[in-house]
């Protein structure tokens, strides 16, 4: 049997030249890996951040090896003689795989970029609360593997307008299903994003007011001053107005005290500059905020009005002074020889001896320590 060297010859050298491009294509790959990671790098150490460029190498390796292969199969096609079914075959396997490498480079991208907070703001200058990262970064992974797997059915050859018509109405049924669940897990992104409050705050709603204990992806809880805890749907806060006492930078005193008729202006002018500086003088106290003035003839005593911030949040801590501000109040009214008027009233009734044979026939109501005087005939 005679061997045919002229058919092997021209049999095997194509495997070799291909065999040979895909040694040289496979070394390529490193080169242009490096030749893509050195601007990157040196732009990054003239930046400090070392870290980065961790991450840029993480994101370029893997698409450039599967673009690589992509390379490698479509030379290889080129040199060998292919019917056209493979090749057919050949071209959507490549494009399939150019598809996948460029899906690979945003994913990692965005795994890489919304790994941390500062991460994020250090490359884009955009601020998401730490709580919402998770579900942003997995809604971006989402969408970019829908979209390239509907693509890549594309590239094969079928209609994909029926699959995205059976998921649109399959997702339509769901969100119905899960209509309250998706709507407490939107108030949970409503509450991380605004931060309206924090665990450790004090809030109140129209709903419940308490101690904020643990914010969930439903719901939170609310331990109330009678200690009992109530647990609250995050689409009802997300909703409702909230008032958070514990960040209150300053609290307000807003009296009233009344003296006793009887005083002349000179007291009372006197009263009001003393009070002014004592309350102006105290640390806790903001001196702008300070007023004290006599507002009012009241029916039983002349009104003076007390209203001032004090800087202490803590509502222990300001009760305390607020207290001290009052018993010095009362020290100086009783130093200038003044009285805080109680209202009291006294019934003097005229022809008493006749009271008991026939109706009365004259009364006086008066009221003491400087109140109002009626008479009823």
């Amino acid at each position: 049997m005679l061997i045919n060297f002229d058919q092997i010859r021209q049999q095997t050298v194509p495997v070799l030249v291909v065999i040979l491009v895909l040694v040289l294509i496979w070394l390529l790959r490193r080169l242009l890996i490096m030749i893509l990671i050195r601007p990157l790098r040196k732009m990054l150490e003239k930046s400090g951040r070392d870290d980065i460029d961790t991450i840029i190498t993480s994101i370029i390796v893997p698409p450039v090896r599967v673009l690589t292969i992509a390379l490698s199969i479509f030379i290889a096609a080129q040199l060998i003689t292919l019917d056209g079914n493979a090749r057919i075959f050949v071209q959507n396997l490549t494009r399939t795989l150019v598809i996948i490498a460029i899906a690979l480079i945003v994913y990692r991208i965005v795994t890489q970029v919304f790994l941390t907070r500062g991460r994020l703001y250090s490359i884009t200058g955009i601020v998401i609360e730490e709580a919402l990262l998770p579900f942003a970064r997995t809604g971006l992974q989402i969408i970019i593997f829908a979209i390239s797997l509907v693509i890549i059915i594309q590239e094969w050859g079928y209609d994909v307008s029926g699959l995205i018509a059976g998921l649109g109405i399959g997702g339509l049924a769901i969100s119905l299903a899960a209509q309250d669940t998706l709507s407490n897990l939107f108030g949970f992104t409503a509450i991380v994003g605004d931060r309206p409050f924090s665990v450790g705050e004090y809030i109140k709603t129209k709903d419940v007011e308490g101690l904020i204990e643990h914010v969930g992806l439903r719901s939170t809880r609310v331990r109330q001053l009678d200690q009992a805890v109530v647990t609250v749907p995050n689409s009802l806060l997300a909703s409702s107005a909230i008032l958070n006492w514990s960040r209150l930078s300053k609290r307000r005193i807003d009296a009233k005290i009344g003296i006793a008729y009887g005083a002349t202006a000179d007291q009372i002018e006197t009263l009001l500059n003393r009070l002014r500086e004592m309350i102006a003088a105290r640390e806790s106290v903001d001196e702008n905020s300070v007023i004290v003035n006599m507002i009012d003839f009241g029916e039983s005593s002349l009104q003076i009005l007390i209203r001032c911030y004090v800087n202490i949040a803590e509502w222990a801590p300001f009760t305390q002074e607020k207290e001290r501000i009052f018993l010095e109040v009362m020290r100086i009214v009783d130093e200038l020889g003044l009285q805080i008027a109680i209202p009291t009233r006294a019934l003097r009734i005229a022809n008493l001896g006749e009271l008991l044979d026939q109706p009365i026939q004259h009364a006086e109501i008066s009221g003491t320590a400087g109140g109002r005087e009626d008479e009823v005939g």
